[in-house]
């Protein structure tokens, strides 16, 4: 663009055009404009949005402090403005007071870099497990800056419950415990740096424990130990105590406790050192906060030692987990006669440990089972008697069915006749006489019982 100039001479122009400037607030930004031919004309710099006259030829006119002015002869004109502010955005006009004016425009772009004030963040929060949170973050700056969330935990179970992670606001819907810990808000605008505010999210909850092992077996004279798992928070006061409800403390060289605090869960420990007869019983752990208290227990068992006899002899398949004993064994036991003192030893279970007794002449001998004369022993006592009687069948049948000219077995015919005056094995005795015959040893059997 070029002015009118006087007879043949050219008149005034503007050389290139003004770039146009972006600059953080609070630096510095120049305008340079460039003409020719200039002459006795004069150049000045408006501000376009005030209509604010700036400088005239090499003058400031305005009275901002942060408005200089700079030339080069009368080619080069340049507006300084120091220190610039979000108000010193908008475009700024070069012109030349020719007739009519001719002019040349640039833009001043100011950005500032993200900001969140205290006023404009949640800060942090403490709230009850279930309820719906909300966290707040605002922020400011130009361009607008965006706000993302970030929660400062590599194990991130955000991801299924929120609603929103880029915004001013994060809503958790149903907060658990799974969610406590730090946020991050982080603004952004591509102006650096970023900013961020970290909000601590706190939520409350009764104590809750669980017990690995409700059921736990030692030796006697060895050690033990208990575990269980606590979470709470506000964190939890943990202890144990024993089956009177006493507390244990960690006290001389039988007990040890050690607890191991990770956020709000807490893993306990004790360990029972030199076992004896009276250690085996329940303990309890307690976990308590201002919400509440829980506990679990723990049942210490015995383990019987392994015998030489136990660890050399196989069991039967008729023996249980129990210690049913030998079923041949049994059997011939029961054709041995006691001494005449009617003394015999036997091997009871009694809260997991073995002990001796001396049983009177009058009761039946007890076989070497590894259980007591009474109890559910007696069922067996009865099934043997049913076993001899049936010996006494199996031996007559095979006696009466043996054809020997032709060497097989043929069917037996039961209906045998009895005669009580000769012995047993020397007559034909019927089912019914001889069902009769052990009833009779049964019931002599239960009465010694």
């Amino acid at each position: 663009m070029s002015g009118r100039g006087e007879a043949g001479l050219p008149g005034p122009s503007f050389v290139g055009e003004i770039s146009n400037v972006t600059v953080t607030a609070g630096r510095d930004a120049v305008l340079t404009c460039t003409v020719e031919h200039l002459r006795g004309y004069k150049v000045a710099w408006v501000q376009v949005e005030t209509q604010t006259i700036l400088t005239i030829h090499t003058n400031v006119i305005t009275r901002n402090p942060r408005v200089g002015l700079s030339h080069e002869g009368h080619t080069v004109y340049r507006l300084h403005l120091k220190q610039v502010t979000e108000s010193d955005r908008g475009a700024y006009m070069c012109q030349i007071n020719t007739d009519p004016m001719i002019n040349q425009k640039g833009y001043l772009q100011v950005v500032v870099p993200p900001d969140i004030e205290d006023t404009a963040w949640t800060g942090d929060l403490v709230v009850r497990e279930g309820t719906n949170v909300s966290l707040e973050c605002k922020a400011r700056g130009y361009p607008p800056p965006v706000v993302t969330w970030r929660r400062e935990d590599p194990h991130d179970p955000t991801q299924h419950s929120v609603k929103v992670l880029e915004g001013q606001t994060l809503t958790i819907g149903k907060v658990s415990r799974l969610h406590m810990g730090a946020y991050l808000c982080v603004a952004s605008n591509g102006i650096q740096p970023s900013v961020s505010k970290r909000i601590q999210l706190k939520v409350q909850f009764p104590p809750m424990l669980w017990i690995p092992n409700q059921l736990e077996g030692a030796r006697l004279g060895s050690s033990a130990l208990l575990e269980c798992n606590t979470e709470a928070f506000p964190r939890s006061i943990n202890y144990w105590t024993n089956y009177r409800g006493e507390m244990i403390a960690a006290t001389g060289s039988k007990y040890d406790t050690m607890t191991k605090e990770e956020s709000y869960k807490t893993h306990m420990k004790l360990t029972i050192h030199n076992l004896t007869e009276d250690d085996f019983n329940t303990y309890r752990c307690i976990a308590k906060n201002s919400l509440g208290e829980t506990d679990g227990s723990i049942r210490l068992y015995e383990i019987e030692p392994r015998t030489p006899k136990e660890s050399t002899t196989p069991k039967s398949a008729t023996e249980g987990e129990g210690g049913g004993g030998d079923r041949e064994g049994e059997d011939n036991q029961l054709n041995q006669t006691h001494p005449g003192d009617g003394s015999s030893n036997y091997t009871g279970r009694k809260g997991g440990r073995t002990r001796n007794t001396t049983t009177n002449s009058k009761q039946m001998s007890t076989k070497k089972t590894g259980r007591g004369p009474n109890s559910w022993r007696t069922g067996e006592a009865v099934n043997e008697v049913y076993s001899e009687v049936d010996d006494v069948f199996r031996e007559k049948d095979y006696s009466q069915g043996k054809d020997v000219s032709h060497g097989r077995t043929t069917a037996f015919d039961h209906s045998y006749s009895y005669d009580s005056s000769a012995p047993l094995a020397a007559t034909t005795p019927t089912r019914t006489t001889l069902a009769l015959t052990a009833a009779s040893i049964c019931a002599s059997v239960l009465r010694t019982l």
